[in-house]
């Protein structure tokens, strides 16, 4: 016979009270794993543990499983039904009513997860004096001001990137060593040249010996950006072309090849001189595209007439230039989104005096385009047949998409509101090319 009292299944498991601690607790863990209706309350009580240190608190499982609510009888001699409560006490007490009399709900766990259970407080003590010393190394590997300011600020658990710091040492803690090392030589090397224009991998290998070291995603790379936005006193860049804004005004260049920006009439200079390229470009009005490499190398950009036109669209662009020779005034294609050569070249025009003219599409796209520039260049930037009368006119079939009516709504109370209205009111895209002939007139005026 068995004691009523205890679940037939806990008796047919043997005998307590008569096995070596650690035994027990390997028999209990292995009679767990036996039955996977245990699975999740595990899984809840190791997370208790690792809150409280202790078994405290209580567990919830909501949607618990008959087989889930069975097991849990088993143990405790009476039934269970969702939402499954259990408090991490009450659990540990009622292994003792069990043929694993003696059993500690910290080493059954411990067994049956194969892990060491730490409280949240020690795995952050633990992760704190990793850090310090990873910062106590890096401090004395640098001369940068900036990265020493930084590193100190890690140390005391804050500062640009500490969040990351501390996700990546539980994983890889000699990774993170590494990356913090190359994060501030990296810096520490820009610093040393302050002078020097440098693409990306070039500086990683400079400074790390791999070229790859600072790649946006790798931990060394996301650092290097932190510390890149402090020097710079501006936020975290979040997107592509942010990102690469940051490298260029820090002297990096970053996708230096594919970042363009194709123009027609504008006058380019190297110093005094207008650029000889460039120049013979303009002379024969043909449309000359530079990458954000030839953009470095220039010191500046004008108009002949002042004036400087812009088209979002790249067809728009060409159809245009068919005209060129005609033209009184530079035209400027964005290509869509702003790229960085894009933004470096009107730069130089505005720096000049330039004024600049920008249509684009009726759509959440380039109305934000129009949008950004006039952020921008705010007392340069003028908007070119954007007006709700424009839009009328090159109003299509197309149905606007929610993400381009989310873009809409960024427009209001601006001076754009009037068109993004009109466009979210009438839930088509108006484009471009169903206005080229008062483009192409407006450029040809005299």
């Amino acid at each position: 016979g068995h004691d009523p009292a205890l679940p037939l299944e806990w008796c047919s498991a043997g005998i307590g009270g008569g096995w070596p601690m650690n035994q027990v607790t390997a028999d209990c863990a292995s009679f767990f794993h036996e039955r996977p209706a245990y699975r999740r309350i595990l899984e809840l009580l190791l997370r208790k543990y690792r809150s409280y240190g202790r078994p405290a608190g209580t567990i919830c499982l909501p949607d618990a499983t008959p087989e889930e609510c069975d097991a849990v009888r088993g143990l405790f001699g009476r039934s269970f039904s969702p939402p499954l409560l259990i408090k991490t006490a009450d659990f540990e007490a009622a292994l003792q009513g069990t043929p694993y009399r003696g059993a500690v709900l910290k080493d059954v766990l411990e067994c049956y997860f194969d892990t060491t259970i730490q409280t949240k407080r020690e795995v952050r003590d633990q992760i704190d004096a990793c850090i310090l010393r990873v910062t106590n190394e890096a401090t004395a590997a640098v001369q940068s001001r900036l990265c020493r300011r930084w590193l100190d600020e890690l140390s005391h658990r804050c500062g640009e990137g500490y969040r990351l710091i501390r996700k990546a040492l539980p994983e890889d803690g000699d990774a993170v060593r590494r990356a913090v090392l190359q994060a501030c030589k990296s810096i520490d090397w820009l610093e040393r040249h302050p002078d020097e224009r440098i693409r990306l991998a070039v500086l990683s290998a400079y400074a790390t010996s791999d070229p790859h070291a600072l790649d946006t995603n790798t931990l060394g790379g996301k650092l290097f950006l932190h510390l890149l936005s402090m020097q710079a006193g501006v936020d975290l860049p979040t997107g592509a072309e942010e990102r690469a804004a940051l490298y260029y005004n820090c002297g990096i260049l970053c996708d230096s090849i594919s970042s363009l920006v194709t123009q027609v009439g504008v006058c380019l200079y190297t110093d005094a001189e207008e650029h000889p390229a460039y120049r013979a470009f303009r002379l024969r009005n043909e449309a000359g595209t530079l990458t954000l490499t030839n953009l470095a190398g220039l010191t500046a950009g004008d108009s002949p007439s002042g004036k400087a036109y812009l088209v979002e669209n790249q067809m728009v662009f060409t159809q245009l230039c068919d005209q060129a020779a005609h033209f009184h005034s530079p035209l400027i294609c964005t290509s869509g989104q702003l790229t960085i050569a894009v933004i470096r070249l009107l730069d130089l025009l505005v720096s000049s005096g330039t004024e600049l003219f920008y249509s684009g599409d009726f759509d959440g796209k380039g109305l934000s385009i129009a949008q950004q520039l006039l952020a921008r260049y705010s007392d340069r930037l003028h908007l070119w047949h954007m007006t709700a009368a424009d839009y009328a006119q090159c109003r299509s079939e197309v149905r606007l998409s929610e993400k381009s009516r989310a873009l809409l709504r960024n427009c209001a109370g601006t001076v754009l509101a009037p068109a993004a209205e009109a466009v979210g009111h009438s839930g088509c895209d108006g484009y471009q090319e169903l206005l080229l002939s008062q483009l192409q007139a407006d450029l040809m005026e005299t």
